[in-house]
């Protein structure tokens, strides 16, 4: 890896982690802003940072440092809400991978994958709760309980949240080509 790939992963990292200490508990889903990181990540920077960026920020977390919303270490993935975490990873890598295949970089593109991101982390994220809730936990809970508490609790300001980081990124996107900085940054 390159000297700025890694200035950026840890620079990612360290976003990733601040983000996460910005948050609240709406029922039993705390939410941050990590989501607008990975969003931001994916988007203007190469797959290989926007993947590491994310799995460093996991592996600190799972190794013990508090870098999570509540802490860290490996008692974290039985957590109900540790498959979140796994889908900041899988979102950032597939959203950095549709990205480069973009021809065309408008609003309805990076809202698009901006979404796609989304539900891949729901995705994680609802599964891993469900699994954790009936088999580690003992609190039986329902695919659609499972679906209510999470997806439809969290989907209106995630889809906000989308809307207003997209603006957010096409405007970074138009600074960073006019400094010339972008088209390295993405390779």
């Amino acid at each position: 890896m390159k000297t700025r790939e890694l200035v950026l992963i840890s620079l990612f990292t360290a976003l990733t982690i601040i983000s996460s200490m910005l948050h609240f508990t709406l029922g039993p889903i705390p939410f941050s802003l990590q989501i607008v990181i990975v969003f931001i990540v994916a988007h203007l920077f190469s797959v290989k940072v926007a993947f590491w960026s994310q799995a460093l920020y996991v592996i600190m977390g799972l190794i013990g440092l508090p870098v999570f919303a509540s802490g860290g270490g490996l008692f974290y993935v039985i957590k109900p809400t540790f498959g979140f975490l796994i889908g900041f990873v899988v979102a950032a890598l597939v959203m950095s991978l549709l990205k480069q295949r973009l021809t065309t970089n408008n609003f309805i593109n990076t809202f698009a994958i901006n979404m796609v991101g989304t539900v891949i982390i729901y995705i994680f994220g609802c599964v891993y709760f469900y699994f954790i809730m009936n088999f580690v936990a003992n609190t039986p809970i329902t695919v659609s309980q499972t679906f209510t508490s999470i997806v439809l609790l969290s989907a209106p300001g995630d889809i906000i949240l989308g809307g207003v980081t997209t603006i957010l990124i096409l405007r970074l996107e138009k600074i960073m080509k006019g400094s010339g900085m972008y088209e390295g940054l993405r390779h």
